[in-house]
Parts: C-alpha cells; structure tokens; sequence
C-alpha cells in the first residue's frame, strides 16, 4: 500500500463550510467507490481562532488543508485525482512514508467525525546547504524526542516525501500532522505543556526552536491550522 497526499487550495469564493460538506459526502462517496483506504480531510476553516496569530511560510497563498489516503500504488491514483481535480483550484500530489510518532489515544474520534481540537499541518522544505539525507536524519532521530516532550500535541504523524505526483508541485520534503488542545492555538502555556509555569514554558520554547534550527530555515515552514476528519476506521498500532 502507498500513501498520498494531496495539499489543495480552493475555488475563489468558495467558503470553507461549502468546501467541508463537499468533501464529506460527494468527494468521499466517490473515492470509496475508487476503494480508496484510510481516507483523511484537513480542512483549514479555523478563521477567527487564529486572528492574531503570525501567518507562517514562504509559499503564497497558503495552502487550504489537504486529502490522503492510501492506494495500492501510485500507479492507479488517476481516476482518485481527476475527482479531486473536479473540486480544487490547485492540487499538489505527493507518495509520501508515513510514520506514526503519537497515536490518538487521548481523544480518538468516531468514523467521520471532527477530531477534537485541532490539527497543525507542517509543510517542510530543506535548507539549500543541506542534503536531504542528513536533513531527514535530523528531522526523524533527533527533532522527534523534543517535538514530544515540549509540546502537548496528542497525534503526530511524520510523512517523509518520495516523490511529487502533480506538475508544479511544491518542493516540500516533509508533511507533519500534529493535533493539539484548541485552546493551545492561542495560549503558548499550554501548548508548550506548561500551564502556570513560565520557567517551563520559555525552557521548552528554547529547546523547540534550537531543535527547529538545526534542520529549518526560519522560513522553511508552511504552516496551517485545520479541522481533520478521519474518514475510514483504521486499526490503531500497539507500539
């Protein structure tokens, strides 16, 4: 089985409710039909949660969320993206390797169902003076403890790209879903796991950006805050 990505940007004047209610019922109706598995929606519709907040990335415009799922190759996706296609502005495709760094044990949401609070979607780029290969090695060995134990993130999913499907495509080389508490979107206390401790936080908040620069660039971040939705029931690994 082969996981892909597609990151989307939507119609002009299409709302993000419209988009939302478009994608759980036709899109997915016609992708099941596909035999698509693990189908997943990130839809960025969390507006007047992020007011205030620092728009992060150097790509413009900011992508809308993004549709995975799983196929048995790469190979058959046609008729999975000429749906897609039929619904998006913009497309980018990519068969990623997903790793599964945090289950969501904590608030695991029923099938279709909007997972609660909310999901932070990471689209990375590689500093031009390193190699993928030790960028990937710093990313997945070393950054990966401190993603952990700074942040209160409940679901961490790292998907390393293989290869670009779509013409165009962003040069992204990884994509991380993490979910994190709503509340944590606008209170770095929380986010950063220290709620009422202000040693804590600016201690953990160190730690996360010393990691983040070892193997990122201050822009080489695309960031999006999304409402996800888990579209197909999926056994839960044990480890």
């Amino acid at each position: 089985m082969e996981k892909l990505v597609y990151v989307f940007w939507r119609r002009g004047g299409q709302e993000p409710e419209q988009l939302r209610r478009t994608l759980l019922s036709d899109v997915r109706a016609s992708l099941d039909s596909l035999g698509v598995a693990r189908l997943q929606v990130n839809i960025a519709d969390l507006a007047e949660r992020e007011a205030g907040l620092r728009r992060m990335g150097r790509t413009e415009p900011l992508p809308d969320g993004l549709v995975s799922f799983w196929l048995t190759s790469a190979y058959r996706r046609g008729p999975a993206e000429k749906v897609l296609a039929e619904v998006f502005e913009r497309m980018a495709g990519y068969s990623v390797v997903e790793s599964t760094i945090l289950t969501n044990r904590a608030h695991p949401p029923g099938a279709a169902e909007r997972t609660w609070g909310y999901s932070q979607v990471a689209l990375l780029h590689v500093p031009a003076h390193m190699s993928f290969e030790l960028w990937r090695r710093v990313w997945l060995t070393q950054h990966t403890p401190v993603a952990i134990e700074t942040q209160t993130n409940f679901r961490y999913v790292q998907n390393v790209v293989l290869q670009s499907l779509t013409d165009g495509a962003p040069p992204w080389r990884g994509i991380v879903e993490e979910a994190f508490p709503l509340e944590a979107m606008q209170n770095p206390h929380l986010y950063f796991d220290a709620v009422g401790d202000d040693a804590k936080l600016q201690a953990n908040l160190t730690r996360m950006m010393e990691s983040v620069g070892r193997f990122l660039e201050p822009d080489g971040t695309d960031l999006i805050r999304t409402s996800e939705y888990l579209l197909h029931a999926a056994a839960e690994p044990s480890l």
